[in-house]
């Protein structure tokens, strides 16, 4: 049942209908679709910023009554450690007069400061020894007095603050918990302002900042307000499960990173409780805490996602009327495509009999296709008909070039002959030209590839300069110097033969003794690297462009470059590519020395 209707609706789909109405379609939805795309980023932005303003002003008030509140904190703290009732106290404790009454009575005097603060939880004074409490007693708490006073005496003259924790307090009427935070600062003598080696430490309710926190949070739903230190743990919030967490646990995909960057003021938009919000944050006055407000900002869109609402209403809409009006536009035209369609695929089968009966009053785009067609498939018929004679035309030209091949062997046979008549004769010179220009020739015909391998080029070059000494009595040396590793890399076949036999008639014509011709081959990188050096009469050297692989004929001493070795160079390009081919430097006098570039290419078919 699937394929059948795969099959029904793949004609549908190619069909000018439903590209009239897929067109239509597309001009009507897409202006609707930026224009909803820009009316709701306006909306959005306009939103973003009347919330993030009205946010940022919120926070900073959050942030005056939170440092007011805690000036008022240290301003208590100055009067405790300043007052001539509790300092003469404090003087006979340090000096170790323990009396329960002065005890008693820096007892009494610390819980009237309780008293008349209800956000004050206890005043406590302690040294490295000792601790007096006010009302009530922290308990089992050594830890955090030993935390408490020593970073209070480390801090010297600077007020420390103790984030929220849960205090365990005792009395002598019963023992209970409550959060609190702290302030807390070194004692000093009033009158010469020695270090008394003393802590005095506030420990304040956190409900404090928790009702200031609700007071300046807004009304709005998706709004919350919360108070985190410099390490990132909520000491303040309205919902206490989330008390001494970390923000990182409610923010995802690092939004909580934002937080701790050293700007005192910022705005992001994260994802906090998995919903995305607008996140202000402010820095305390007082101290490195930090007031947060985040907004769910699904609630702030309600305005624009009318707007979009009605959008997609009126992209529907043309939708629908697009797909009436295509449908009748392509009625239209579709039934004379069909019977060009049913053409077409008679020819497809191969009947070119098949032609479109044509209506001479439609003189549109239509008829004139009609009438193309014809014509088309006319000369389509007379071209297979040539087609057809070239093809037989080739089959006997293979035929030829197979009877041909009999040729070379005829006369390698006829030098192999010559050559053991030359030996029977004891003319050792002629046989051994026979034997290497029978040699020459089978590895330039090679087994019908453009190429050989590198071993098989150098014998090919030993077989000419063999030639060529016997010809010559040996008037000239030549140095071969062949890595190992690139003797079965494959290379364009005759291509320093050329550049030998330059080198011999050209380099060295008139020089008698002395000629030197050097032969390099080696592997550089991702490339074979030929080099031909020779120590002749040499030319001026702007002769040959490797770019255009043509030579200058007009310069001095190189008449001879210009067939062979141009012949050489697009060789190599056609074979290897265009970055490949000849490097040429020479000076008179001074010799030539010609550069071939080759790609590292293996195996038969010269994969590189």
């Amino acid at each position: 049942m699937i394929e059948t209707l795969r099959k029904v609706s793949m004609p549908f789909r190619s069909s000018i209908t439903y590209k009239w109405m897929l067109l239509l379609i597309t001009i009507t939805t897409v202006p609707l679709l930026l224009l909803g795309t820009v009316s709701y980023s306006i909306t959005k932005d306009a939103i973003d910023k009347k919330v993030a303003d009205a946010s940022k002003q919120l926070i900073r008030q959050t942030v005056d009554n939170i440092d007011i509140s805690f000036s008022g904190y240290k301003d208590i703290v100055m009067q405790l450690i300043t007052s001539p009732e509790i300092m003469p106290l404090l003087q006979k404790i340090r000096h170790q007069d323990e009396s329960v009454v002065e005890n008693l009575s820096l007892t009494s005097k610390l819980a009237y400061y309780t008293a008349v603060s209800p956000e004050f939880k206890s005043v406590s004074f302690m040294t490295e020894s000792m601790y007096i409490k006010g009302i009530f007693r922290w308990d089992d708490q050594e830890d955090y007095k030993n935390d408490f006073y020593h970073q209070t005496i480390a801090a010297g003259n600077d007020f420390v603050w103790f984030p929220t924790r849960l205090g365990l307090y005792s009395d002598t009427a019963d023992s209970h918990n409550e959060m609190v935070f702290s302030v807390s600062k070194q004692v000093f003598n009033i009158h010469d302002g020695r270090q008394l080696d003393m802590a005095v430490v506030l420990d304040i309710r956190e409900e404090i900042l928790s009702d200031i926190l609700k007071k300046n949070a807004g009304s709005e739903l998706g709004t919350e307000s919360f108070l985190i230190d410099e390490k990132g743990s909520i000491i303040s919030h309205a919902d206490k499960s989330m008390l001494l967490t970390s923000v990182e646990q409610w923010f995802e995909e690092n939004g909580s990173a934002a937080l701790y960057n050293e700007d005192a003021e910022d705005s992001f938009v994260a994802r906090y409780k998995g919903k995305e919000v607008m996140v202000n944050y402010l820095k305390l006055q007082t101290n490195d805490w930090r007031v947060v407000h985040v907004i769910e900002r699904s609630s702030l869109y309600k305005d624009s996602d009318r707007v979009i609402q009605v959008i997609v209403i009126i992209m529907l809409a043309g939708i629908v009327f697009s797909i009436i009006t295509a449908y009748a536009m392509a009625s239209s035209v579709s039934s004379p495509l069909k019977k060009m369609v049913r053409a077409m695929n008679q020819v497809h089968i191969g009947n070119l009999s098949a032609r479109i009966k044509q209506d001479p009053k439609r003189l549109d785009e239509i008829g004139r296709l009609q009438h193309h067609f014809n014509d088309m498939v006319a000369k389509i018929e007379e071209l297979l008909d040539v087609v057809y004679q070239e093809q037989n035309n080739k089959r006997i030209a293979e035929v030829k070039a197979l009877e041909a091949q009999i040729n070379p062997h005829f006369l390698y046979n006829t030098l192999d002959a010559i050559k053991w008549t030359a030996l029977f004769q004891k003319a050792n010179n002629a046989a051994e030209m026979a034997r290497l220009l029978s040699r020459l020739l089978h590895i330039s015909i090679g087994k019908g590839s453009d190429t050989v391998l590198v071993q098989e080029e150098i014998e090919h070059v030993e077989c000419y300069l063999g030639i060529q000494n016997l010809r010559a009595a040996g008037k000239f040396d030549v140095q071969f110097d062949i890595a190992d590793e690139v003797k079965m890399y494959r290379t364009p076949k005759v291509i320093l033969q050329p550049i030998v036999e330059n080198a011999i008639l050209h380099g060295f014509a008139d020089q008698t003794e002395g000629g030197v011709i050097s032969i390099r081959c080696r592997e550089e990188g991702k490339r074979l690297l030929f080099e031909i050096v020779d120590n002749g009469h040499g030319f001026e050297q702007a002769v040959y462009s490797p770019e255009q692989a043509s030579f200058d004929e007009s310069a001095k001493g190189a008449s001879f470059l210009g067939v062979g070795l141009s012949n050489v160079s697009e060789r190599i390009k056609l074979i290897c590519g265009q970055e490949y081919g000849l490097a040429i430097t020479s000076r008179p006098g001074e010799g030539t020395a010609v550069t071939i570039t080759l790609p590292i290419m293996k195996g038969e078919n010269s994969d590189v």
